[in-house]
């Protein structure tokens, strides 16, 4: 098994240190705009515990993990309240809880919280919750009849983010995320060359309303080094049947490797998990939703690197919203 999560359980003293830098943060009522939190997400979070710093850090830099799953967290103590039937993250109103706070500090020790311009209009925070009128709608975060396949998020685009951050509010579903490392992959040098090469679609999922000014048709699988690739593939849409010879014997395999090695995490409320985007791809099996005020519920922010890389694809240094 090549797919590998490090579990942080917080101790006592760090909790107790996390929940007094939470109360600080909420005290100051524009921290519960998203917008203008994560604007100062990056100087609060050097205020978390050094223990969990160093844990994000080697994550980060050493690449050994698949993700990083820390529970325990001091956050909805009074629980999450009723899971909203809408996309509440569009309201001017929009406030965030203690859990999408604490969310966004730990993202912040890996990079950037960003949004795409055709997702929910820029949105940092986006709601990923059953609706019924989506729920058999193929590959949508909305849904819950159909399996949504294995993707890297954002596939498509070519300012993806680096890493994937999901905290959960309620799972009484028990519905799990799925993941899986391209870690020991086992391809010969033509296979490797080939999905090196621009030859494949990477479509965009339902969540994006893209304006066209992505090519998505032209696409490598893998980039980065060949002896340790990093992967961008959208199976949830692939048409395997489009591809032939070598392509498909590539793809075939890689998709072969993704099922070989998946692995369930049954997130619990107050969890946060973080996926890394260049060499995981996820996914989420069917699952029976309950709906209205008990509905599974999780929160999902991106994180990159560094903003500076997607500066050609924003309105303005200040905005957080990439093009799409």
């Amino acid at each position: 098994m090549t797919t590998t999560v490090k579990r942080l359980i917080l101790t006592n003293n760090e909790k107790q240190q996390i929940r007094g830098l939470l109360n600080e943060i909420i005290k100051e009522p524009e921290m519960a705009n998203q917008y203008s939190f994560m604007e100062k997400a990056v100087l609060y979070a050097q205020e978390l515990p050094r223990s969990i710093r160093k844990e994000f850090y080697d994550f980060k830099r050493r690449e050994e993990f698949s993700a990083l799953l820390i529970s325990s967290n001091p956050v909805l103590a009074d629980g999450a309240g009723p899971t909203p039937s809408r996309h509440i993250e569009l309201d001017d109103d929009y406030r965030l809880n203690d859990a999408n706070i604490l969310h966004g500090l730990y993202g912040s020790l890996l990079g950037e919280g960003i949004g795409f311009t055709s997702q929910r209009g820029g949105s940092l925070y986006n709601n990923i919750v059953p609706f019924p009128g989506y729920s058999e709608t193929a590959n949508s975060s909305a849904g819950s009849v159909l399996d949504f396949g294995f993707h890297v998020e954002d596939a498509f685009h070519p300012a993806r983010p680096e890493y994937l951050g999901l905290a959960c509010m309620r799972n009484d579903e028990r519905a799990a995320t799925i993941i899986s490392s391209i870690d020991g992959i086992n391809l010969s040098t033509e296979e490797i060359q080939v999905l090196f090469e621009a030859r494949f679609k990477i479509p965009h999922n339902p969540i994006h309303s893209t304006s066209d000014i992505i090519e998505e048709n032209a696409q490598t699988i893998l980039f980065g080094h060949s002896d340790a690739p990093y992967v961008k593939i959208n199976a949830a849409t692939l048409n395997i049947e489009e591809y032939h010879g070598i392509e498909r014997q590539a793809l075939e395999k890689l998709l072969y490797h993704f099922s070989e090695n998946r692995i369930a995490l049954v997130l619990e409320p107050a969890d946060c998990v973080f996926i890394d985007n260049y060499r995981c791809v996820h996914a989420r099996d069917s699952f029976k939703a309950n709906y209205g005020d008990n509905a599974r519920w999780l929160s999902r922010v991106v994180f990159a690197s560094s903003l500076r890389k997607s500066r050609a694809m924003r309105n303005s240094v200040g905005t957080r919203a990439i093009n799409a």
